[in-house]
């Protein structure tokens, strides 16, 4: 009777924190953000690169409060307001919508573990949350992590109550700017007065949280890197405790036809054979299904499914004009210019959170339908489902490591670098990326050569830029090391020269910008990039700009180019489409029409 009662005041509860949650007033909200539906938020398999049958999200409303200094950990006791898990405090649809005095926040929830899971290790996920997140369950601490961009678990087995409902509290600290952290083009200063080229800050947890259950021996990480030229691809599989008479069993389908199976130790690299690969590439994005089965004295303890691409980035010494010498970019063996935009990832309900899957899919599918071929993601990281529309959809992917214009110590320097590695390692089984970005510009460069070498020692299947945008303010800083020499010019674009060590790209150009009325983020300014008249004068402007591309291609032999950038953001108005998404700004068949002219085709 009691047990029945308790479940039944919890149940009101949480009808009660249900009815409180209302999505915060801001000036702009896409399509999308009156659908979010607080009982169901993006509720799709967070880890499409390895999932398993059984999880659970912890998605939805939990209590939220401002901590501040000498705070005890608020161990069952209510928080004084309620927020949407996962979206930073700062937006509209967390429900708050407010930067905190402290940086600092308690958020609190309970849940149950299912009965099923009895017997099994349960592991606690968090996709990202920005920047320190305290985690603790029934009182007790799980564990500490910082760096705002990347996935981390805790093993809570241990911490759980046998029975009834745990207690799961997370405290949050995110100094964003103001410190020599890794936080993109967040400005905490941005919150009540956005301008400029930085934006409103996107604190605490912003990824999907999540429940598993694995076994005592479980698969912990999948690596898989296809070589198209020995028609091969290695799955090296990291495995949890995995003791005498483990084995790792790979199967590797094609639709349903089994394409190539093998069987080795965990921990070894284990070489499947494709004997008629069929490439991934924008105009064809096959993918691979991967199955990966954990089994100890020949019994099944474990499995999950991914996939994978057989695609290779390249760069190749190309003959020209008789001699021997410049590099270009290759796909799959054959010259392909790459032909992208750049994407800041921000929206105007959910900051660094789309409002669903169904958002991001579209605005994949737009940036195809408007003739890219790739997108460069402007120094931020997406949750991993972002970049599975992009392997399912086909669009190349160049990824730029989060930065700060602060100098940092040396301290500062082993967190950068060690969020750097997590980045690559968190991302590397997505054919859709081709490129990491160690620095953006100058911001916060430091042993640019030693720190480009090490991100290509890590992922040698991939380009690897050191600093994308060497004429940005200093053009006598060039560091000749990676595989792509990148400059930035904006209106018109530049042809940076190829080399013989490196292909060349213009990784920032355009700028063609406009305000649209009734889609303005601050209606008062100011503004940058408003100086054009409208739709007709900045689609004019963009041909204008590929015909110069084409002509770099051909004559100078250039690589790629990335124009700026995809939406408008806040109060910077460059963008083929405004803020909240519902207003393209330039003609789009016209905008289409003129990338493919750069890469469809001859090349």
């Amino acid at each position: 009777m009691v047990f029945h009662l308790l479940i039944a005041l919890l149940t009101l509860a949480a009808s009660c924190c249900l009815a409180e949650w209302r999505m915060a007033q801001a000036p702009l909200k896409t399509p999308w953000a009156d659908k979010v539906d607080p009982r169901s938020v993006l509720p799709e398999y967070p880890r499409p690169t390895m999932q398993r049958a059984d999880w659970m999200s912890l998605n939805g409303i939990w209590q939220f409060e401002e901590a501040r200094p000498g705070d005890a950990l608020p161990t069952g006791r209510n928080l004084r307001e309620v927020i949407l898990v996962p979206f930073p405090w700062e937006s509209s649809l967390s429900g708050i919508r407010r930067q905190l005095p402290t940086y600092t926040a308690w958020y609190r929830r309970e849940f149950r573990v299912p009965r099923n899971w009895s017997g099994k290790r349960i592991l606690l996920h968090f996709g990202a949350v920005d920047w320190e997140a305290s985690v603790f369950v029934n009182g007790r601490l799980a564990g500490v992590h910082q760096g705002g961009y990347d996935p981390f678990s805790f093993d809570i087995t241990a911490l759980l109550q046998a029975q009834g409902y745990n207690e799961l509290i997370v405290k949050v600290y995110d100094p964003g700017n103001s410190k020599p952290i890794a936080c993109g083009k967040q400005a905490n200063d941005r919150f009540s007065s956005p301008r400029g080229f930085s934006y409103c800050p996107a604190s605490g947890i912003w990824q999907t949280v999540w429940l598993e259950p694995v076994p005592d021996i479980y698969i912990r990480s999948l690596r898989t890197v296809p070589d198209l030229d020995t028609r091969t691809v290695k799955v090296e599989v990291d495995v949890e405790s995995p003791g005498v008479g483990t084995t790792v069993e790979v199967r590797v389908r094609d639709g349903r036809q089994i394409a190539g199976e093998a069987a080795g130790s965990p921990g070894t690299p284990l070489t499947v054979s494709i004997p008629s690969p069929k490439p991934w590439s924008p105009e064809s994005p096959h993918l691979y299904t991967l199955e990966v089965a954990l089994t100890r004295h020949g019994k099944i303890v474990d499995a999950i499914r991914s996939y994978f691409g057989m695609r290779k980035i390249a760069i190749r010494r190309y003959v020209v004009n008789g001699r021997d010498g410049l590099m270009k970019i290759e796909l799959n063996n054959r010259f392909l210019f790459q032909m992208g935009v750049l994407d800041q990832g921000y929206w105007p309900d959910g900051i660094y959170t789309a409002p669903s899957d169904d958002a991001v899919r579209w605005e994949i599918e737009q940036v195809k339908r408007a003739g890219y071929n790739m997108v460069r993601k402007h120094i931020k990281v997406e949750p991993e489902r972002w970049y599975y529309w992009c392997d399912r959809l086909g669009l190349l992917v160049w990824q730029d490591m989060p930065s700060t214009f602060k100098k940092r110590n040396d301290s500062d320097k082993i967190q950068f670098e060690a969020e750097l590695q997590r980045m690559v390692k968190s991302r590397w089984n997505h054919p859709s990326i081709v490129n990491w970005i160690v620095f953006n510009e100058h911001w916060g460069a430091y042993d640019v050569e030693r720190l480009t070498s090490l991100v290509m020692a890590l992922d040698p299947s991939r380009l690897v830029t050191g600093n994308s945008g060497i004429d940005a303010g200093q053009p006598d800083i060039d560091y000749e090391v990676g595989h792509i020499k990148d400059n930035h010019h904006y209106r018109p674009p530049t042809n940076p020269t190829p080399t013989n060590r490196r292909a060349a790209v213009n990784g920032e150009y355009g700028a063609i910008g406009y305000k649209a009325p009734g889609h303005i983020w601050d209606a008062d300014g100011p503004w940058v990039h408003d100086t054009y008249k409208g739709l007709e004068d900045a689609t004019a402007e963009y041909e204008k700009f590929i015909s110069m591309l084409l002509r770099f291609r051909n004559e100078d032999h250039l690589s790629g180019a990335v124009y700026t950038q995809w939406t408008d953001v806040e109060n910077e108005m460059n963008g083929i489409y405004t803020y909240d998404r519902k207003r393209a700004k330039l003609n789009l068949d016209r905008v289409s029409a003129a990338n493919r002219s750069t890469w469809e085709g001859p090349n």
